[in-house]
């Protein structure tokens, strides 16, 4: 029983982190102000708690209207932290009153002292403010912040002409030095903040863009090719798509239907991804895919089709969302216009007759077979067992002699070198 309570500290301290954490938070916050703002918290936190010593130095060391300007400078952000917490949409105007009591009590410090240096250079936490602001209510109010210390620091250069100072610092300079360390620090913790920011969301753009896009080709966009578009001399296309899809889809619900095609491509993916080809893209109910782009590659034949006997077997072997599905294969080897279109949303694709030709292999094939042109026949006769079809009327070419994929006859290929295209 002793250990209960030990044991419950996390959980409440969690909740109170939760708390005071979202203070400021107001719906539809950007995660970029979210971050900031809870680092503005923690960091008020514990510069209130770095003052309070300073007050009492102050106090025992005869500063008394200094002491009593820092114990403003506590009490009253306090209360605009509170404020912020009750009115949260509210949070650029009270964090600008917190700064500007800020502001005010070191300009307090900088006449009770007589000046820029006398004061120890205590303007110089004006450009923390500036920063705080620049963390948390972005660019254009951070700038008003960055003109405030400026006109501060230009008052504090010439204020000892006019005002005769109150106290008289010991040792200025060590002040100077503690304050300008002490700046320097939060300086480096802002800027490695942003650091970090640009950093993360460098990496989640980077991970959109190898998403939508083929490695080489992120990169080639990324080093500033205007446009992308590269003919391949030989490259091998697959098309398949599910056997009486739309009759079956009239039966699904949208979320079934969408789950069974997440099923079904997902485990598709995968097996692309262990034999390093390359996904095109889904159209309903079709996926395709392409090897020796935008990577050259000697295999891409013998790849497509290890890839096509593969999904075949996969398929066969698996239910999705409880039924058994079919799928019909087809692929073509050939030239084909490969290139990026789109400004807004890239999409990789790929165009020519060896494309419309491994689509009309797949709509022409039958339920559960692989059916391949002549001239990918001869890319994988020697690998790979086919079976003749015969001629089969294919739209745009009149009658074509077709092949049927059976099996390997070897164990299956090692992915070969490839050389990026274009």
């Amino acid at each position: 029983m002793k250990y209960g309570p030990a044991m419950r500290a996390p959980a409440w301290w969690a909740r109170a982190a939760t708390v005071f954490l979202s203070i400021g938070e107001c719906p539809g916050e950007s995660e970029v102000r979210r971050s900031g703002r809870r680092v503005f918290l923690v960091a008020f936190v514990i510069a209130t708690v770095l003052t309070i010593p300073q007050i009492v130095q102050d106090f025992v060391a005869g500063y008394r209207w200094v002491a009593m300007l820092n114990v403003v400078a506590v009490i009253v952000p306090v209360g605009l932290l509170a404020a912020m917490w009750r009115w949260p949409c509210r949070f650029d105007l009270l964090l600008s009153g917190m700064f500007a009591v800020v502001m005010l009590a070191t300009l307090g410090e900088v006449v009770l002292f007589g000046g820029l240096l006398s004061s120890g250079i205590v303007p110089i936490f004006g450009l923390v403010v500036a920063l705080a602001v620049l963390l948390v209510a972005g660019t254009r109010l951070a700038m008003v912040w960055f003109g405030v210390y400026f006109a501060v620091v230009v008052f504090s250069l010439f204020s000892d002409r006019w005002i005769e100072p109150r106290y008289m610092l010991a040792d200025p300079a060590a002040d100077a030095a503690f304050n300008l360390v002490a700046t320097g620090i939060v300086t480096v913790a802002v800027m490695v903040y942003f650091v970090r920011q640009r950093d993360m969301f460098q990496r989640r753009s980077d991970a959109l863009l190898h998403n939508a896009l083929p490695d080489v080709i992120a990169a080639r966009l990324r080093n500033g090719t205007a446009r992308i578009a590269d003919d391949v001399p030989a490259a091998s296309v697959l098309f398949a798509d599910v056997v009486d899809f739309t009759p079956m889809s009239a039966t699904l619900t949208p979320a079934e239907l969408v789950g069974l095609l997440d099923e079904l491509f997902t485990a598709f993916d995968g097996l692309v991804a262990e034999l390093g080809l390359e996904k095109i893209k889904t159209v309903g109910d079709a996926y395709m895919v392409a090897a020796g782009v935008p990577v050259a590659r000697d295999d891409h034949a013998p790849a497509v089709a290890e890839l096509a006997l593969r999904m075949r077997a996969h398929v066969a072997g698996t239910t999705f969302g409880g039924r058994q599905l079919q799928i019909r294969i087809g692929i073509a080897s050939g030239p084909v216009t490969a290139g990026v279109i789109g400004t807004h949303r890239f999409a990789y694709d790929l165009w020519g007759d060896t494309v419309n030709m491994a689509s009309r292999m797949e709509s022409s094939g039958v339920a559960g077979s692989i059916q391949v042109t002549p001239d990918t026949y001869e890319l994988l006769r020697d690998g790979f067992r086919c079976q003749p079809r015969g001629p089969i009327r294919v739209k745009g070419k009149d009658e074509m002699f077709t092949y049927l994929l059976l099996e390997r006859r070897a164990p299956p290929p090692e992915l070969s070198d490839r050389q990026p295209v274009g």
